[in-house]
């Protein structure tokens, strides 16, 4: 059952056996998956089922480095669905290495090890509607091996995957199933100002809500689920008092540190000198249809022995806005994307970027723009690769029912081909979230953001890139060709994040180590749970989202089981 409570003026008071909080992916998952288990279920939603620009701007901060780090307003959505609405729909799992201690890098062991998450990767799959949980081509043998010929996976893998899903929007993928649910309560337009948890007891006893026109909702339950993304989770326990009168998480001061994104961008080109139409150079399906894309990564004891972070890296297309590429299809999709129809052909973070607009932690933006003319040159030059484009990639894109194709990849008949790396940020514990002075419309302390990178993440990306030039060049299939001098300053000016919200409430085997223990229960308050990559002790070569909804299960199951005891 969903209710529109945003216009409720009075007070109310609502009962279940689990609140959730945030009806995002991990919100969604968490609540579904409770209620097939038997439990009575309210979920808060500070949004509405579709975008409204006066509830987004309840999650902007009120300070951060706009240099550093894009604003909220883009990152996030506040509506039921949560980001997914405006999600690339990427699916990629952590790798083992991420979950163990790295002393060459400080980085700490996570709490729990791969295998306990990589049970739920095939359901995590299900719910993200991304076929089966293979990320390997090795998996796969309906895919031909190798992205180039001659290239065989040793010191550098090009085997790995990752997978799409339809775009999985799952505010209208699953409204359905949360409207018919007996044992959900959705509550829309009600936004979670405090978990309130008494000093006597050590548990959380109700959470204190409030309607967009200033009613007053009060939500008790057994056990409480934040799940509001990374930064809003934060900010929620930041806003709460602890049984001990500290931040609610925060017993060891923890909360609100090691902040982390991931560093990404393009410093190179890779020219391979094999034939060029035997190049995997777009995205692929498997045997389900679903779509993967291939990606070049490092084996983990190749990452120990180097070592190196966890980074990965694949073919782009050249900057789109700067018409000296040459290409007709790519300065057709930059003039559809700049025309008044923009909007409806990508998400606005995507079409900004795309565009030349510079926006912290996107691989794209900033590039050289010119004009509308030389761009209507390029189509002109190549009016029939054009038409194919627009007729192939308009209908598997737009016309086409259910699968969608993600993007688009445009083949180079020079072998030449943008090189785009994504990698893990370290953990850094002066990169921070805090409380402002500054209050939203409905006195909530706003966000300062403090996201710090090291020299180390620079280094890593620098590193990373000898390594796959070495490699390519010992196969004989190719190399890398730099686009700077000064590599480090080129990785360093790419820097920013905003997106993947990681590591704010850390998980950790005992209070003196982070926020959440290895179930995602707060340190200390038994009763409440934080489903975030909030969560998270590194953020991987991976998007968050995939692992958010595997956590989330993993979660859901521990919650059916515990709940029936109390």
């Amino acid at each position: 059952m969903i209710e529109d409570l945003g216009s409720l003026s009075e007070d109310v008071g609502i009962d279940g056996e689990l609140a959730v909080v945030g009806a995002g992916p991990a919100g969604i998952v968490v609540a579904l998956e409770a209620a097939r288990h038997g439990l009575s279920v309210v979920l808060v939603e500070s949004g509405n089922r579709s975008f409204d620009p006066a509830v987004q701007e309840l999650s902007e901060a009120a300070e951060w480095d706009r240099h550093r780090h894009a604003p909220l307003s883009l990152a996030v959505r506040r509506q039921v669905g949560g980001t997914s609405a405006i999600w690339g729909g990427r699916c990629v799992p952590y790798d083992p290495v991420d979950f163990a201690p790295r002393s060459f890098l400080d980085v700490p062991a996570w709490p729990i090890g791969y295998k306990d998450i990589q049970s739920y990767f095939q359901r995590a799959c299900e719910w993200m509607v991304c076929g089966r949980a293979a990320f390997s081509t090795s998996e796969l043998p309906s895919l031909p091996s190798g992205i180039v010929p001659g290239f065989v996976d040793g010191d550098v893998l090009g085997s790995s995957l990752e997978r799409w899903s339809l775009p999985t929007d799952f505010g209208r993928t699953y409204q359905e199933r949360l409207e018919q649910s007996r044992r959900i309560r959705l509550l829309t337009g009600v936004t979670c100002t405090e978990i309130v948890c008494p000093s006597q007891g050590g548990r959380a006893q109700r959470l204190e809500c409030q309607t967009h026109a200033g009613g007053r909702v009060l939500v008790t339950a057994k056990a409480f689920v934040v799940a509001g993304g990374g930064l809003e989770s934060t900010r929620l326990l930041m806003s709460s008092t602890g049984p001990e009168g500290e931040q609610l998480g925060n017993r060891s001061g923890h909360l609100g540190r090691w902040y982390m994104a991931h560093v990404e961008g393009s410093i190179a080109n890779v020219r391979f000198s094999t034939p060029p139409r035997q190049t995997v150079y777009g995205y692929e399906r498997d045997t389900d249809g679903t779509y993967v894309r291939r990606r070049f990564s490092f084996p983990e004891e190749y990452q120990r022995r180097h070592k190196l972070p966890n980074v990965v890296s694949w073919l782009g297309n050249p900057e789109i806005p700067d018409a000296g590429h040459g290409s007709g299809p790519l300065s057709f999709v930059y003039l559809a994307l700049t025309s008044a129809l923009g909007p409806r052909f990508a998400p606005e973070v995507q079409r900004l970027s795309l565009t030349g607009a510079e926006i912290p932690g996107t691989p794209y933006g900033g590039a050289t723009i010119t004009s509308r003319g030389s761009h209507l040159c390029n189509i002109v030059r190549q009016p029939f690769s054009t038409g194919r484009f627009m007729i192939d990639f308009g209908a598997r894109r737009f016309l086409t029912r259910g699968r969608r194709v993600p993007g688009f990849f445009v083949y180079n008949r020079r072998n030449l081909y943008p090189f785009q790396y994504h990698g893990e940020q370290l953990p850094n514990p002066t990169s921070t979230v805090g409380l402002s002075r500054e209050a939203d419309r409905l006195g909530r302390r706003k966000l300062t953001i403090d996201l710090r990178f090291s020299p180390a993440d620079v280094d890593g990306i620098v590193r990373a890139h000898e390594h796959w030039d070495r490699y390519f060049r010992k196969l004989g299939v190719g190399r890398l060709e730099y686009l700077h001098q000064d590599l480090n300053q080129a990785v360093e000016q790419r820097l920013g994040g905003g997106f993947h919200q990681i590591g704010t409430t850390r998980m950790s085997a005992s209070p003196s180590g982070g926020v959440v223990d290895q179930n995602l229960a707060v340190h200390g308050v038994p009763n409440v749970y934080v489903a975030s990559s909030s969560a998270f002790v590194t953020s991987g070569q991976a998007n968050s989202t995939f692992m958010v909804v595997a956590f989330a299960l993993r979660l859901a199951d521990r919650l059916a089981g515990h709940l029936r005891s109390i």
